[in-house]
């Protein structure tokens, strides 16, 4: 029997461990242990593996004035105790924390959404936090032509390039990835640079890098949540800053689908580089002419050619209603998808070869658990 062990924010107030067991050919997923200390609304973790600490940013709710950045300790079990906890921009949905170069500090940034700010931090040891050093508040000089959603700027996601010497965030209100160089010594202040301006309706929501290893191309891959499509950049390193040139959009499933009606959610590249993965609310969205058409949201697998353009591979349930966001693990055979609108967490195993998710029919839906809250991020511990 083997057992593997992930984490899973709800947006009820709770944190649940859950535990993957193996004995032959037979899986199952079960809660092991709960925390309601991440406060009123999980919205997204970071895990730092080898200290054994978790990151957990509450959002907050409406009625609130801030959410709350909070470090958990990971005990033999699984379980986590609370170590820390200090104030965090209202509405936070994704974060990132890294090192800077050799020198022992450890910056972490947060992005949020309803109310735009970029939170920014540098964390203590053994878990230790303070408060942000910086809280920057982006704006946009004109509304988008999606006007329910780019009346303002609304940010989604935080990632470093490879050289770990540029934050991008991608702001869906704004059409556009902002770019930004941290302070080498302190973390703060941040300095935003020329961004990456996509077309008008695009909806930029989560990004990753990927590199040709043929060519030693840099592209960005990014999902348009709005247009409903999978972008890819080339990227290069020009007067300090990026420079970009778009060479493909596809379609994350179908251009017959209206912009906004099946809005992509995550983005994922497979830990061999082989593959892009996409979530996508075709579903469970009122306004999609699939609405409750299946018992079942979808993800879409795309091959990655080596001049950074992408090749659809499948088209497969994702197990749940509002795949909100998927985690692939190290090894690259399994797919974690956590569902916001029926509280789900469903474990698929992967094809490494072929790229293609296991459908349940041959065995390929490894475990569901049920928690008690919508389901917005899922990390493997590892």
């Amino acid at each position: 029997m083997s057992a593997q062990q992930l984490f899973a924010a709800h947006s009820d107030g709770n944190v649940s461990t859950l535990a993957l067991t193996t004995a032959g050919d037979t899986s199952t997923l079960s809660i092991s242990s709960v925390t309601p200390l991440c406060e009123t609304n999980p919205a997204t973790l970071n895990l730092d593996f080898s200290q054994r600490i978790l990151y957990c940013l509450d959002r907050g709710r409406a009625v609130d004035r801030q959410g709350s950045l909070n470090s958990f300790s990971i005990d033999a079990t699984g379980k986590l105790e609370r170590i820390a906890r200090v104030s965090a921009p209202i509405s936070g949905v994704a974060a990132e924390f890294f090192d800077i170069g050799r020198t022992g500090v450890r910056g972490y940034v947060t992005a949020s959404y309803n109310r735009s700010a970029i939170g920014v931090y540098r964390l203590g040891e053994n878990g230790a936090l303070t408060e942000p050093l910086e809280t920057i508040f982006p704006n946009i000089t004109s509304t988008g032509p999606v006007t329910l959603r780019q009346d303002r700027s609304y940010l989604h996601h935080v990632i470093l390039d490879p050289t770990r010497e540029f934050i991008l965030i991608p702001d869906l209100g704004g059409d556009m990835i902002r770019v930004f160089k941290y302070d080498e010594k302190n973390v703060a202040p941040l300095k935003e640079l020329a961004p990456l301006v996509t077309n008008p309706g695009t909806g930029p929501r989560h990004a990753v890098f990927w590199k040709s290893p043929e060519s030693g191309v840099l592209y960005l891959f990014f999902n348009g949540e709005l247009d409903q499509k999978i972008y890819s950049y080339r990227i290069e390193y020009k007067n300090g800053g990026l420079s970009w040139s778009q060479p493909s959009a596809i379609a994350s499933i179908s251009d017959d689908l209206a912009p906004t009606t099946a809005p992509t959610s995550e983005i994922a590249i497979t830990p061999d580089g082989r593959f892009v993965i996409v979530s996508n609310r075709d579903v469970s969205f009122a306004t999609s002419a699939q609405n409750r058409s299946g018992p079942s949201d979808t993800l879409s697998v795309f091959s990655i050619r080596a001049n950074g353009t992408l090749s659809p591979v499948q088209h497969a349930p994702s197990g749940g209603y509002s795949p909100r966001q998927f985690m692939i693990n190290k090894a690259g055979d399994k797919i974690a998808v956590g569902h916001q609108n029926n509280n789900t967490v469903v474990i698929w195993e992967r094809d490494i070869e072929s790229g293609k998710i296991i459908s349940e029919a041959e065995g390929g839906k490894l475990g569901v658990a049920t928690l008690s809250g919508a389901v917005v991020f899922v990390q493997w511990d590892e």
